[in-house]
């Protein structure tokens, strides 16, 4: 009688729901406004269009299956700090501590992009958050780190 093989285990495991993680490297963008074209047909714009395919790609790496239920999304969105910060700024930034990223791009519409580009990937609808914590800072490197748990 032979065993039968173990299927490789996924970075999620839908019986236990497990925490997913995923860090995507490069410039947050966030959620452009659609666009009308004639006659009244919108569009999404290209930018935004392209960084939610990104983020789906490393979605589907990260996530086999959409998870079920509700779910807490944590984002931290985190933008490269200007070449002219003093050097005391820079060095507070390079020891780990994270000011605050004020101005644009709004918080909102950084949320709703990583929302939309999870939607069937991350989570069958973004309708199963039910609550999310959300940041925007200055860092050494530039990146949007996702953090979603079940309920």
């Amino acid at each position: 009688m032979t065993t039968p093989r173990r299927k490789a285990k996924s970075p999620v495991d839908a019986k236990t729901q497990q925490m997913v993680i995923v860090t995507v490297p490069g410039t947050p963008i966030a959620k452009g406004r659609p666009r009308m074209v004639a006659h009244g047909h919108p569009y999404t714009p290209e930018r935004t269009r392209d960084a939610e395919q990104s983020l789906a790609l490393f979605f589907k790496q990260a996530c086999r299956k959409p998870l079920e239920g509700p779910l807490e999304l944590i984002v931290a969105f985190s933008f490269h700090y200007p070449r002219s910060w003093p050097k005391a700024q820079r060095e507070a930034v390079e020891n780990g501590e994270e000011p605050w990223h004020v101005g644009k791009p709004d918080l909102d519409n950084l949320v709703k992009l990583v929302k939309d580009a999870g939607n069937g990937i991350l989570w069958r609808d973004d309708a199963q958050i039910v609550t999310i914590e959300a940041c925007k800072v200055y860092g050494v490197e530039a990146e949007t780190t996702i953090n979603l748990r079940p309920l």
